[in-house]
């Protein structure tokens, strides 16, 4: 499923990845999406965290953390929307 996520805050955590904070503004988010950042980076979501409770998938309107690998806190800044496959 194709989404999108609107990024508010980002940083990075040593031996976990990006972790981002934002909104999935359309679309399905789950564990494993791979995805692409503004920049054209791909990414994987390896953990979806909301109110700091761990989910497996987030819908639209929702606001969550997904920590993100293979790419660095520079690939990815607040505003951004980050694209899912």
């Amino acid at each position: 499923m194709n989404a999108e996520f609107l990024v508010s805050a980002c940083f990075e955590l040593s031996g976990l990845g990006v972790i981002a904070s934002g909104e999935v503004k359309s679309g399905e988010i789950q564990e494993g999406s791979v995805g692409r950042t503004a920049k054209g980076k791909k990414c994987v979501v390896v953990r979806i965290e909301n109110m700091g409770e761990r989910v497996s998938a987030a819908r639209e309107k929702a606001k969550v953390s997904l920590t993100i690998k293979h790419v660095m806190k520079n690939d990815i800044k607040p505003w951004d929307m980050v694209y899912f496959e």
